[in-house]
């Protein structure tokens, strides 16, 4: 066993992503077309790539005089004082060394081939000499030469023509103490734009998803469905390099005029003001050349400079009263989009598309942005087959059945949403996993395969689109899974138990039916919070009542036209198999105003929850006195309503006395909030397996009970001791009772020879065969006796603690390590001749263990930590075996 499968096979990481690839030639780059012409010598096609590229950055032609005339037309929106204040403060030493620390190891460095890991381990030397250089950039407005300089490396775009230069992307390479510098400043911008990017754009700010815009999207498609009078077109707009065509001048004045200060500024021009690139094709580079233009690959800041560029186009699309947008009541949905992947939804198409494409045009013409026609595809709705050929002609754009957005296929017709988007993501997945099922993965790397390669997958889709009705697909995709899992054999471990947390003495294999509820009742947090009024509006058009009535009250008996809806009837399906588990008494989150107000489309009433308006007191809660809440309601009768119904919540439900573990953690949380609902649906569907049959089954073996504070010990601490993944699912096995045994295999197979195999002579049951075995308790002796010589004392022989890792204070703290590992290290040689009468000698076992200690060195120096630490682990081993460490 070499280093890196010691520390890496079978678990989540880059060596087990490298192992799952799909095995390609490296990407060789050679042959290139020019014009009709193909090339293929080596400087040739170096001298293709670096003109195409040359020619891509050069200086755009807009003048500035132009920039000012086409930004003077419209009001952008100014930072505050203190948000000026904040960008323009000396960058500190904090900053610096959060930064740094949370930089990634492991990333190609840029030219001055210096990567993350330097600048860990020299933090505390290297930060003051950074803060110096950092803060003279933002008094100077002059950045290092290093800086100016980046490596582009080439990625072929996937599914065309490799021969066409074109279909390359483009991969910075920049230094580290630049992205650092990048960094610091975008972390600082990210607050101030928060609040000033309007919430149509959803990428690179924290809190907003990508997919709120597949949501709105879909629930646009669903009103006019139900509204077959609109004429509608969705255009989903394709930029020709939007990020490379941006003009720094542009952007320069964009920054002036929205009020960033002058510090801020400088330290962006200074960046912008400057650059150069070589591009590596074949592992070769070409010569530098300049960039006049674009937002910089690879930098920390360049999504958020790019955004800021795009809200200027987003906000005159908004405000142009001859682009019309899709109304809901007197609310209008025009724009979405994530970064530069804009969609536009419009009424009216025939004339909102051509207006709409000629304020893109203007826009492109003072900024380099450009619509590329051929890419840019559209959908529409309630148009007849002449009006669509019309509207086709007219702005020059195709008229599609289905487009690709933001990674979902999206179709005119929502009830092609699951064929077209879960079928085809399965039906690859279930090719992936023969493909990996042929591969050498042990169990407990199968488990991570399904966990880094498959859950993504389908997660996305439970996030981006919650329209599975039933858990019966998932189940047999679970199934497929379990397949994957046991190789087709029969399982050994319950599924409950492969589901549950490793904290709790489960694999943590994804479930995927809990996933996706958790992922549903996400969705459900805008019903419940009713703070999106465009959403609720938009999802809840037709809504008789409120949403809270719906979920709580059970309008949907009187409403049931509620659930024909592609969103609302699955998610509140999941809410109705799991409300009574995440609430069992009335929610404080309930809006009682909200629940008996009338509904009516736009409605902006009062939303205070029994949170707001409730006070406990010695007999149960109580509305508070009027004149302390009136502002929360329509008037004095409205505030009677609400006392009637919290006396009837008191009476049929009650309240609890704190608010619910769901409503804390999921309802006012903001961080991992999908991971913490799969815990609480995963803690309740588990719960009777705390106590496993496994356990009772060894002390049953032992003759005697083991505390269940030591299985939690066990299964949260000391399975660690190792990096080595197959030395932890030694112990997982053996604590699971994996291995198929004389007496197991008789009864499976209805045989009458249950003999050990070892011995001959009595019954081969699980405990026989690994611990009660004349032949394997003289091996157990002499690994006992040589454990003695390590740690030069005594100790009982525990049964739990050479099979189960299940120790006492008999072990010294110190010692702990090195007997984890000896004890693993003999299960696995009597695991290696299990069917055979050879007993493993305590040779070949010292041979393991000096193995083990040398992978356990190397691991311990390429992690960089304290080769001290690893003395104290060993160091009583080596003395044993006689070596020097």
């Amino acid at each position: 066993m070499n280093q890196k499968n010691f520390e890496f096979a079978n678990k989540i990481g880059k060596y087990l992503a490298w192992q799952l690839r799909e095995r390609k030639k490296l990407s060789m780059i050679s042959k290139i077309k020019e014009g009709d012409v193909i090339m293929e010598e080596p400087k040739e096609i170096k001298r293709i790539f670096q003109r195409y590229y040359k020619d891509l950055y050069k200086r755009g032609e807009e003048t500035e005089q132009e920039i000012d005339q086409f930004l003077q037309k419209f009001h952008l929106e100014q930072i505050a004082e203190d948000e000026r204040a904040a960008l323009d403060e000396i960058i500190t030493q904090e900053e610096i060394k959060k930064a740094i620390k949370k930089m990634k190891a492991g990333k190609a460095p840029g030219p001055d081939g210096l990567p993350a890991k330097y600048y860990k381990i020299l933090i505390n030397q290297i930060s003051p000499v950074l803060g110096e250089v950092m803060n003279n950039i933002l008094r100077n407005g002059k950045i290092p030469n290093t800086w100016k300089e980046a490596y582009v490396t080439l990625i072929p775009k996937k599914e065309v023509d490799t021969m066409e230069v074109k279909n390359y992307r483009p991969i910075s390479l920049l230094n580290n103490d630049y992205k650092l510098f990048a960094d610091i400043m975008a972390e600082r911008l990210k607050k101030v734009l928060t609040n000033k990017i309007h919430g149509d754009q959803t990428g690179f700010l924290p809190g907003r998803q990508l997919r709120d815009n597949v949501r709105n999207l879909i629930d646009i498609i669903e009103y006019l469905d139900m509204k077959i009078d609109r004429k509608a077109a969705l255009v989903f707009i394709d930029a020709e390099k939007a990020f490379d065509n941006v003009s720094w001048n542009f952007l320069k004045k964009v920054l002036e005029r929205m009020g960033i200060g002058e510090t801020f500024r400088r330290g962006v021009e200074a960046i912008y003001k400057e650059q150069k690139a070589k591009l590596v094709i074949n592992n070769n580079t070409t010569e530098y050349f300049n960039i006049y233009k674009g937002t910089r690959q690879g930098c920390p800041l360049s999504p958020l400079l790019f955004i800021i560029i795009l809200e200027v186009l987003n906000k005159r699309l908004r405000e142009a009263t001859e682009v019309k947008g899709i109304r809901v009541g007197k609310r209008e949905f025009k724009i979405k989009a994530f970064a530069d992947d804009i969609v536009l939804t419009l009424e009216d198409p025939q004339d909102s598309v051509k207006e709409a494409l000629q304020k893109i045009e203007e826009f492109g013409e003072v900024a380099g942005f450009k619509v590329n026609k051929n890419k840019t595809k559209m959908l529409v709705k309630n148009l007849t087959k002449e009006e669509t050929k019309d509207l086709e002609q007219k702005v020059e754009i195709m008229v599609v059945k289905k487009v690709k957005y933001l990674g979902v296929w999206i179709t005119a017709k929502n009830i092609n949403l699951y064929k077209d988007n879960y079928e085809v993501t399965w039906q690859k997945i279930k090719k992936d996993l023969e493909i990996w099922g042929r591969m050498k993965f042990s169990f407990l790397g199968r488990i991570a395969v399904v966990k880094m390669n498959v859950l993504p997958r389908m997660l996305f889709l439970f996030q981006t689109l919650p329209v599975i009705k039933g858990l019966k697909q998932c189940k047999e995709w679970q199934r497929t899974l379990m397949k994957f899992i046991w190789q087709g054999k029969r399982p050994r471990i319950k599924m409950k138990i492969l589901t549950d947390k490793k904290e709790r003495g489960g694999f943590a294999l994804p479930d995927l039916s809990l996933y996706y509820e958790a992922a549903c009742l996400l969705w459900l947090k805008d019903w419940i919070k009713l703070e999106n009024r465009d959403l609720l509006d938009l999802e809840g058009f037709n809504n008789c009542y409120g949403w809270h009535a719906y979920l709580w009250y059970e309008k949907v008996k009187v409403h049931r036209a509620f659930l024909n809806h592609i969103f609302r009837g699955p998610i509140y399906q999941v809410w109705e198999r799991n409300k009574n588990l995440l609430e069992r008494k009335t929610p404080w989150w309930i809006s009682p105003v909200e629940v008996l107000t009338i509904k009516k489309i736009n409605m902006e009433g009062k939303t205070a929850t029994y949170e707001d308006l409730v006070r406990n007191s010695e007999q149960g809660p109580k509305l508070k006195p009027y004149e302390e809440i009136k502002d929360q309601f329509t008037g004095w009768l409205q505030y009677h309503q609400v006392n009637d119904m919290l006396k009837q919540d008191k009476r049929k439900m009650g309240f609890e006395d704190k608010k619910s573990k769901f409503n804390i953690e999921i309802i006012e949380g903001k961080n991992k909030t999908l991971s913490k609902l799969y815990d609480i649906l995963l803690e309740w569907h588990t719960k009777e397996e705390e106590v496993k049959e496994a356990m009772i089954k060894w002390a049953s073996d032992f003759g005697y009970n083991i505390e269940f504070e030591k299985w939690l010990k066990l299964w949260n601490r000391d399975i660690k001791f190792t990096a080595c993944t197959s030395l932890r699912e030694n112990v997982w096995k053996m604590l699971y009772r994996w291995y198929l045994t004389p007496a197991k295999l008789a009864k499976m197979y209805r045989s009458e020879n249950k003999t050990c195999w070892k011995c001959g002579e009595v019954q081969g049951d699980l405990y026989h065969m690994w611990w009660q075995c004349n032949k394997v308790k003289v091996f157990w002796e002499a690994i006992y006796n040589e454990l003695k010589k390590v740690f030069k004392y005594t100790f009982p022989k525990r049964p739990e603690a050479f099979l189960l890792g299940i120790m006492g204070k008999e072990i010294k703290n110190e010692d702990k390590k090195i007997f984890l590992y000896a004890t693993t290290a003999a299960r696995i040689m009597l695991a290696q001749n299990w069917k055979i009468e050879t007993i493993p000698n305590v040779s070949d076992w010292q041979v393991k263990m000096i193995n083990y200690a040398e992978l356990d060195r190397l691991t311990s120096r390429i992690r960089d930590q304290d080769d001290q630490k690893f003395q104290k682990n060993w160091c009583k081993f080596w003395k044993y075996i006689g070596t020097d460490i």
